[in-house]
Order: C-alpha cells, then sequence, then structure tokens
C-alpha cells in the first residue's frame, strides 16, 4: 500500500513539473516582422488627389476636387464606414458604407458608396468607389480608387425604378457595365494615402 501511495505521488508531482515547464516556456518570435493585409483594420485619416480623371479639376464644369481629405475605417468584419470632403461642386453626401476583402499578402480590395445631393439639397444619386490599398507599415496604406457616378433620380430627386423596383442605373451592378450605361459616368482615378487614427 505504502509502495501504491508513492507510485502515486511521484506521478502527480511528474505531471505538476511538466505543466509548469509547459506553461513557463518561453514564446519564440516568429521573425516575421513583414506589414499584413490584417495590418489595415482599423481607422485611417489622410489625402487623395485625381490620378486620372475625366476633366481638369478646378476648371468650369468639372466636378473633380483637386483633393479629397478622407476619414474611414475598415472593421474586422469585412464592412467598410468612410466620409470625405468631396462636396462634389457645392453639393454634399451621405456617410459610405461597403465591404473589403484581402486582395494579396499586404493588400485588401473593396468598394463603397456614397448618396449624393446637388448643391439645392435634391438627391441625384451616389458614387460607387472601388479601392485598393496596400499595408506599407502597420501605421500607413496606400492606394488607389475609381469613382463612378450613378445619376438615378428625377430633378425632383425621386428615384428612377428599373425592373426590380430599385434604383436604377444600379451602384450594385458591375462597373465594367458603366460605359455603356445611361446616368453612369466614370469619373476617373485618385491616388491616396493615410495613416492610423489612434487612441492618445
Amino acid at each position: 500500500m505504502f509502495k501504491s501511495h508513492r507510485r502515486r505521488l511521484t506521478l502527480t508531482l511528474t505531471a505538476v513539473l511538466l505543466s509548469a515547464l509547459v506553461w513557463r516556456a518561453p514564446v519564440v518570435a516568429s521573425g516575421n516582422d513583414e506589414p499584413s493585409w490584417n495590418d489595415a483594420v482599423g481607422s485611417w485619416f489622410g489625402r487623395a488627389v485625381p490620378s486620372a480623371v475625366i476633366c481638369p479639376p478646378g476648371s468650369p464644369g468639372c466636378p473633380i476636387p483637386a483633393e479629397i481629405i478622407m476619414l474611414f475605417t475598415i472593421n474586422k468584419d469585412g464592412t467598410f464606414v468612410g466620409t470625405d470632403s468631396n462636396i462634389f461642386a457645392g453639393g454634399n453626401h451621405t456617410t459610405a458604407h461597403g465591404q473589403w476583402e484581402r486582395s494579396e499578402a499586404r493588400s485588401i480590395k473593396g468598394s463603397y458608396t456614397f448618396l449624393q445631393a446637388s448643391p439645392a439639397g435634391v438627391l441625384i444619386g451616389g458614387f460607387k468607389n472601388l479601392f485598393h490599398a496596400t499595408v506599407v507599415n502597420p501605421d500607413e496604406l496606400e492606394g488607389h480608387f475609381e469613382a463612378f457616378l450613378y445619376l438615378y433620380t428625377t430633378p425632383t430627386g425621386a428615384a428612377i425604378l428599373g425592373a426590380d423596383g430599385l434604383p436604377t442605373p444600379s451602384p450594385l451592378a458591375p462597373p465594367s457595365q458603366c460605359a455603356t450605361t445611361p446616368g453612369c459616368t466614370r469619373l476617373g482615378e485618385f491616388t491616396f494615402s493615410v495613416k492610423r487614427v489612434k487612441t492618445p
């Protein structure tokens, strides 16, 4: 009986010591400090400028601004929320909502949509932007976006409806259809650089 107790005690002590060694084992660094697409999650502030657009910014009748101040949040669940200073020649737009996904090892891609009003405050349609962003480092993103304008209301702001009962031209349609779709205009491409918004 004494031998049985001693053996049980030895086994128990061995198990405790092994557990302690496992829990106290040092964490070995992976050695991979390269930026990852995961680093894109968070809130960002920065600036975009036109790189290839349909008209010279600032010229008469051109709705393209010379610059756009950007503020947006990339959520971990794949959603996007943002706003910017592009007031479209005196009008205004809503907060943007959209989706994103991984593109490459350090990059993401996605799209987001604004509702757009005229300078008189009448809803005229919306912008759809397709974006691609690359993580330069955990606190900096660089990328570009394509901007499309969808005019899907009458002069009074009433929605022009398609066969599905939703506004048309639809910003949900593939952007490749924009060139042949009345009421849809590809405004061009912008490049941007943004930095992470941090808690003080």
